[in-house]
């Protein structure tokens, strides 16, 4: 009913889920339907948010349980938390596209193995993310959001902040806006030489409609990666609009994942963290020739901040460090902060907190530097 789905039956500050149906699924028979969950604040102010949580790109990470198979709401914390006065987006409307795909957000596609009901494993994350877009359009047409929003927020953690840089320029094309900010936390993109081609085609994401016709070939090909994607977002799509990375420089799982991707293809599976925070710094420095684009580096190995209660206590030393003495920046909450920009006289910053190291290396197992290819930067 159509009806018990518009947003104005729903209560503020709590958490609905909505089920759109259609073509949207998550992984397995077995799984619950698809459902996204809708917490309403202001109808002029919106947070679309892609929730993380694994991957499963192949028999073997499918039956290993490597990715969310059937939706789990977030508690209000973090960036959901709608009493804490420190959280700059309590009163937005969250629309959160709730993970179990397994696809990063970029799968169609019906796979040759079964789940263990014998039914052939499905992925079908770009209908998910579609469907849910198509709801907050459906609010808009009825009066129930407002047809211009002040402020869009386009932000999701892991597998999440994957989508997020998959889908950003789709979801702000979708609507009329004043001002928005990209949040991708906790996915830089660190994969074995090799891999993301074949995985991105073979999770069926370039059959989808909205791949900028000059990369489809490059996609079939299995050449796409997610930095590829990323900077040709970053180059011709909003550059008005900031795409601000929180990454830890040492993150743990994104080391794991670097290793089951690697070992599952026949490349490589071995990573240091040492090499993995050099190709993170590899990757922001690409990004780094562009304006509108910053980042918040955290030292130490936590995965995922904005969903946590480490949103109100990071800074650039650690997740919990709560702008210690030996800070020499600003904590993560208050660079959220800045986000959107409203002021054109407010100058935000990539936040790094280390000695800084000419090139992309410190040139030892100092893992805590700061690479002058990506930091500092003020966003332009």
């Amino acid at each position: 009913d159509d009806e018990k789905c518009n947003i104005d039956t729903f209560i503020t500050d709590s958490s609905t889920l909505v089920l759109p149906g259609g073509e949207s699924r998550c992984i397995f028979s077995s799984s619950t339907p698809y459902a996204f969950q809708v917490i309403p604040g202001a109808s002029d102010k919106l947070i679309v948010y892609l929730q993380g949580g694994g991957a499963c790109w192949d028999e073997a990470s499918t039956n290993a349980g490597f990715c969310s198979t059937s939706v789990s709401p977030a508690s209000l914390i973090g960036m959901f938390d709608r009493e804490n006065e420190l959280n700059p987006y309590k009163d937005y409307t969250v629309v959160h596209a709730l993970y179990c795909s397994g696809d990063l957000w970029g799968g169609n596609v019906t796979q040759s193995y079964n789940d263990a009901d014998g039914v052939p494993v499905t992925q079908k994350g770009l209908y998910n993310v579609q469907l849910t877009i198509d709801w907050i359009i459906a609010q808009q047409k009825a009066s129930k959001l407002s047809s211009t929003f002040t402020d869009l927020i386009v932000t999701g953690t892991s597998a999440g902040a994957v989508g997020v840089q998959l889908w950003y320029t789709q979801i702000l094309d979708s609507f009329d806006w004043d001002s928005a900010v990209v949040i991708p936390d906790s996915y830089a993109g660190v994969f074995p030489d090799g891999t993301q081609g074949p995985l991105t085609k073979a999770l069926g994401y370039c059959t989808w409609e909205k791949l900028p016709e000059d990369l489809y070939t490059t996609c079939i090909n299995e050449q796409v990666t997610l930095e590829l994607l990323t900077s040709y977002n970053l180059k011709n799509n909003y550059p008005d609009v900031p795409v601000a990375f929180i990454q830890s420089k040492l993150d743990a799982t994104q080391q794991s994942f670097y290793v089951a991707v690697g070992y599952s293809m026949n490349a490589s599976a071995v990573i240091t963290p040492t090499q993995f925070y050099k190709e993170v710094n590899e990757i922001f420095a690409d990004y780094n020739q562009y304006p509108n684009f910053v980042s918040y580096l955290v030292d130490g190995t936590q995965h995922c901040f904005i969903d946590k209660s480490y949103y109100f206590t990071a800074d650039g030393l650690g997740p919990s460090d709560n702008n210690s003495v030996d800070n020499t920046d600003i904590t993560l909450i208050e660079w959220i902060n800045y986000f959107p920009v409203i002021d054109s006289e407010e100058v935000v910053h990539s936040v790094c907190v280390g000695d800084i190291t000419i090139g992309l290396s410190a040139g030892k197992n100092d893992n805590t530097y700061c690479s002058s290819s990506v930091y500092p930067k003020i966003l332009t």
